[in-house]
């Protein structure tokens, strides 16, 4: 009796402890960057408590993992295995809290990830390589100081052109440390003719791979995978349960904390001119927060000016109204490409319009979407499915820009119209064929005049720890003399308050 108290005992502290965070609510996900023994058997013990319990989340059984893997396209043998399993059963039972951060994620970085991998001729199914080094967190940093989401050490980093500096980390920069990743990546596949090999030696080191190699006598990853350093014999077996758990986290009733519109439809274009977010803000009408977290690679948060281009991301709604503020600069022309992306008119303070498609034959997600003009992970998450493939007469909802040609800050609300709120504009039933134009803009509100008489208003910012006055007057687009004299400012210290504008 004594003995069958204490394991109730156990499973009930283990229960306290693994299904708490199933229940809490969405919060900032800060990722460990290093990758994490594979936890099987626990996860069995958990599950079967759980199930015993009323039905909770339970372990993958090894023929469910095999038949869903065999429906997967990818660039390497997706084998099923107690260590893969592990890593699924890891992600669906024990992290389910971070699982769901880093699936809203992949909606922010996999349509880069595929742009850049197609560019350099390289499987597309390679995005899932992020998941496992980073949990698709630009700024995570491994305990070895590997950064960023394609976790590049500061040798290699250098090597392929990504700088670190005091006001930049471009480890962090999504788009030049996916741009470093698909050429390692296509380097490494070359020397190998191999993508598991490859993908060892992106964890290891080719030196550690080419040594297993001789010493097995193969270029089978199963079979040499004996010879290599712990990590890296758990790396491929990490990367297809990252591949499975991306595909199939509806099955395991995972519900990923997808983020807004503005960071799932961005684009990016390449500056040279210095500028502050502050001023960025100011000409998009986009909000401080979100522009320095699509931008992570600043340091400052400032763009400082270089004669090598700087990648700025941000919403493609507003791309137009960026590219004609970095117009108005004077210093270079830019242009906006693929101009025909941002035809539409405005409405009101609307951001994005809901269009259906109508699904005309069998066709696997990523093919169907690339004929509409989107991304499958976006097809995926804004209809709920659970599937990869397409059925005929399916209805899908498709997410639009209201495109700003240039941010007005005293835009009104457009009049609500009547109709069927239900009730979705349909698109031609061919897949390729172009939404219709939104309404135009109402007419600007008013001016809104300041009272004399009422005592100036200020935004104020309070000094951090190694902030110099020029880094303040850089966030906030003005200068250092301004400051001093707005401020009557002999010398500054940590935590003293500034006024930085007048409002």
């Amino acid at each position: 009796m004594q003995l069958r108290n204490h394991v109730v005992c156990r499973l009930v502290l283990l229960l306290a402890l693994f299904t708490g965070p199933l229940l809490a609510q969405p919060v900032e996900v800060v990722q460990d960057a290093d990758l994490a023994d594979p936890t099987d058997t626990l996860s069995e013990v958990i599950s079967s408590v759980l199930t015993a319990k009323g039905g909770g989340p339970r372990a993958l059984t090894e023929a469910e993992l095999r038949e869903r893997l065999s429906y997967l396209n990818g660039c390497l043998e997706l084998k099923a295995n107690g260590t893969v399993k592990g890593y699924i059963n890891t992600y669906s039972l024990m992290k389910t809290e971070k699982t769901k951060g880093m699936l809203g994620r992949r909606l922010t970085y996999f349509p880069l990830f595929e742009q850049k991998l197609k560019e350099y001729g390289l499987p597309t199914d390679l995005k899932y390589l992020s998941v496992v080094e980073s949990a698709l967190n630009p700024k995570a940093v491994s305990k070895v100081g590997a950064t960023g989401l394609w976790q590049f050490m500061p040798t290699t980093g250098s090597d392929y052109g990504l700088r670190n500096n005091s006001v930049v980390e471009e480890r962090s920069d999504p788009v030049k440390s996916t741009d470093a990743a698909a050429r390692y990546l296509k380097a490494l596949f070359h020397k190998y003719n191999d993508w598991a090999l490859a993908l060892a030696a992106y964890n290891s080191g080719p030196g550690r791979v080419s040594s297993a190699i001789k010493r097995a006598h193969s270029t089978n990853f199963w079979v040499i995978q004996k010879y290599l350093p712990q990590e890296t014999r758990n790396y491929v077996p990490a990367f297809i349960a990252a591949t499975y758990i991306c595909n199939y986290y509806q099955a395991h009733a995972i519900q990923p904390y997808d983020p807004d519109f503005d960071q799932q439809l961005t684009s990016y274009i390449q500056v040279y001119d210095g500028m502050s977010f502050r001023a960025i803000s100011d000409a998009t009408g986009i909000s401080y927060a979100v522009i320095k977290g699509l931008n992570p690679g600043f340091k400052r948060d400032y763009v400082p000016p270089t004669v090598d281009g700087h990648y700025v991301i941000l919403p493609q709604r507003v791309m137009p109204a960026f590219v004609r503020y970095l117009n108005a600069l004077g210093s270079r022309s830019y242009v906006l490409e693929n101009s025909d992306m941002y035809t539409g008119a405005e409405l009101g303070d609307g951001r994005y319009w809901e269009s259906s498609v109508m699904v005309q034959a069998p066709e696997h997600i990523n093919d169907f979407a690339a004929k509409i003009g989107c991304n499958g992970e976006h097809l995926k998450a804004w209809n709920k499915l659970n599937s990869n493939y397409l059925t005929v007469g399916m209805a899908l909802s498709i997410w639009h820009p209201v495109v700003i040609q240039k941010h007005q800050s005293g835009r009104i609300q457009a009049p609500i119209q009547p109709h069927d709120k239900n009730k979705k504009p349909e698109i031609a039933a061919a897949p390729d064929q172009k939404p219709a134009a939104v309404p135009s803009a109402p007419a600007l509100a008013p001016a809104i005049r300041r009272d004399p008489n009422q005592p100036a208003q200020y935004e104020y910012h309070t000094i951090q720890r190694n902030e110099s006055l020029e880094d303040i007057a850089r966030q906030y687009a003005t200068t250092v003399e301004s400051l001093r004299k707005m401020n009557n400012l002999d010398g500054v210290k940590v935590g003293m308050r500034l006024k930085v504008r007048q409002q």
